[in-house]
């Protein structure tokens, strides 16, 4: 099983990638924060047992 943590840290990941392309570190950390907080949230909060995944 993948947990929620995980989940939310590719998808932040991910739309780091897209949208930052050009930020210095510091400021690429703190974009990856403030989409990582709320998506793990809203995971929490639809499936607060975790995914599990299909084999």
């Amino acid at each position: 099983m993948i947990s929620n943590e995980q989940r939310a840290h590719d998808i932040a990941l991910t739309l780091l990638q897209a949208r930052a392309k050009d930020l210095k570190p510091i400021a690429a950390y703190h974009e990856y924060v403030n989409s990582l907080l709320p998506i793990l949230k809203e995971i929490d909060k639809d499936f607060p047992n975790g995914i599990k995944e299909h084999i």
